[in-house]
């Protein structure tokens, strides 16, 4: 069975120093940096954030699959990244993250017992797996640019 595919709609406005923002639904979202207006997070934090909350979603819907009980599903996000390719620098290592460590700290049970590691470990398996943020990081997508 295919299903139509959905069309993610963002359109941002450059406003004053460094400060970015979008109208999303009813939500305004505003990207800055820490040195400038300080009105949102960066746009690397930006996207670490975006990856660990696609990854908790999905965690939500997995569990709700598999009638586990999620009591708690915090994850804890390092992502390193050389600055030299954004700073227009050459540098061997990639402009975006070189590696992304994802650590889950999870309650979860299934009929009131305990997930034991290999079980936890598996559903977070299914959860990546499923999570199109993460894809997209796995994944080279199809990405075009043009100037209007």
């Amino acid at each position: 069975m295919d299903m139509a595919n959905k069309i993610i709609e963002v359109n941002t406005r450059m406003g004053e120093g460094w400060r970015i923002s979008a109208q999303i639904r009813e939500h305004l979202l505003v990207i800055d940096q820490p040195t400038a207006g300080n009105e949102g997070a960066n746009p690397l934090e930006t996207f670490i954030f975006s990856l660990a909350g696609c990854i908790s979603s999905i965690a939500k819907m997995v569990a709700r699959e598999q009638k586990i009980d999620l009591h708690k599903f915090d994850l804890s996000m390092k992502a390193q990244l050389n600055t030299a390719g954004l700073q227009g620098k050459s540098s061997d290592d990639p402009v975006g993250f070189k590696v992304i460590d994802i650590i889950a700290v999870m309650d979860a049970t299934i009929d009131d017992i305990q997930l034991n590691q290999e079980q936890k470990s598996a559903f977070l398996d299914t959860v990546c797996h499923r999570c199109p943020v993460h894809d997209n990081l796995l994944k080279p997508t199809l990405v075009t640019h043009s100037a209007a």
